[in-house]
């Protein structure tokens, strides 16, 4: 009922702006297209015995792979100053044969202006949770988004999802407050149809208490047929300059959500969806020195500390990353960007006889048409 109660809001608030919408004409029919292109190419090595190079354990393991990380297409489309749109596709991996809708189309959402105080996005889109989901993957301070990123992406509580979003900035002039509430089908979206009637509910504001400091938290309903599980965040971003060639990024999260999963996988007659939660929390630095040489443009160095705990219910059951990086960037804006990183795992429970940590290079090129 207060996922309803919600929703009813939601388009509510649409209808109210409908008076706006008639003013859409306006601001002139001039529609563009922008066309947009982006590979990740990368090799992986696992540097630990028995440790395969996706960190699992493997008595003859793969120690080296070459892979397409990331090719994607991308339209952004403006139609008039108030009405624009997204259309992004992901390429299935090349040593796959996976063509699922759902997976493909990233991003694929219309957009109304009213104002900036008001602003309406429709479609499928970047759920407004999750700070490491929430950067650019054009951006990533480090090579790959953290451990605790990619297990709420598989319980379907961050990254892609179709759904409605109202958001926009207050206090523009000021001390900007930005703020979003969205709501989404919480499902697998490479389902054509959601596997249930009840929908995710997200909320996230972002406060700027001065230039280049960023305060953010936010909460979502995870809706169940059987149950609803809460889920909340919060996060902190500094971007300074240091001097007036090296910029400095740090970065942290604290996190909790619902390990989907492990619900469903579950048999027992009386569950409660408290007892499967799961958690984490990062921090990490980055230094950007430009150097601005015919070679190089921006050098980077920088490290992250992450812990993710699956199962804050069950003892033993968390484990940690560090992860170094150093990167070179030869074009601006991230165009041509080679990044490097050796990555430290440690497991609170060994994953085979005494292996309780693996380590792993990773490096990554990336190219922006």
């Amino acid at each position: 009922m207060r996922n309803f109660s919600a929703i009813i809001f939601l388009l509510n608030t649409l209808c109210l702006s409908q008076s706006s919408f008639a003013q859409a004409g306006e601001s002139g029919f001039d529609p563009t297209i922008k066309m947009k292109g982006l590979i990740h190419s990368r090799l992986e090595v696992s540097l630990t015995d028995s440790v395969d190079v996706q960190n699992k354990f493997s008595a003859e393991p793969i120690s080296s792979n070459f892979r397409i990380r990331r090719l994607e297409l991308r339209s952004d489309i403006k139609l008039t100053n108030k009405f624009s749109g997204v259309i992004r596709i992901q390429l299935p991996a090349l040593k796959t044969t996976s063509t699922n809708t759902g997976n493909v189309i990233e991003l694929g959402y219309l957009e109304y202006k009213v104002r900036n105080e008001f602003q309406i996005r429709f479609g499928q889109f970047k759920i407004p949770y999750e700070l490491d989901e929430l950067t650019s993957h054009e951006d990533l301070r480090m090579v790959d988004r953290g451990t605790t990123s990619v297990l709420m992406v598989n319980n379907f509580q961050a990254s892609y999802q179709p759904g409605l979003m109202l958001f926009g900035n207050l206090l523009k002039d000021k001390t900007p407050l930005n703020y979003y509430l969205a709501v989404v089908n919480g499902g697998n979206r490479a389902l054509a149809y959601d596997d249930n009637a009840q929908k995710n509910l997200i909320g996230r504001l972002e406060f700027f208490p001065v230039k280049g400091f960023r305060i953010g938290a936010g909460g979502q309903i995870v809706a169940l047929t059987d149950a609803t599980g809460n889920s909340y965040g919060v996060d902190l971003q500094v971007i300074q300059n240091v001097s007036t060639k090296t910029k400095l990024i740090v970065e942290g999260e604290y996190i909790q959500a619902i390990n989907l999963a492990d619900y469903a996988a579950d048999t027992t007659a009386l569950k409660d969806i408290a007892d499967f939660n799961l958690s984490g929390y990062f921090g990490q630095v980055l230094f950007k020195i430009d150097i601005d040489k015919s070679w190089c443009k921006t050098f980077e160095a920088g490290g992250k500390y992450e812990n993710t705990d699956p199962r804050t219910a069950v003892d033993a059951n968390s484990f940690s990353t560090i992860t170094g990086n150093i990167g070179f960037t030869f074009l601006p804006d991230n165009t041509a960007r080679l990044q490097f990183n050796i990555v430290h795992t440690s497991w609170d429970t060994p994953i085979s006889g005494t292996i309780d940590a693996g380590n792993m290079f990773v490096t990554q090129f990336q190219l922006k048409i």
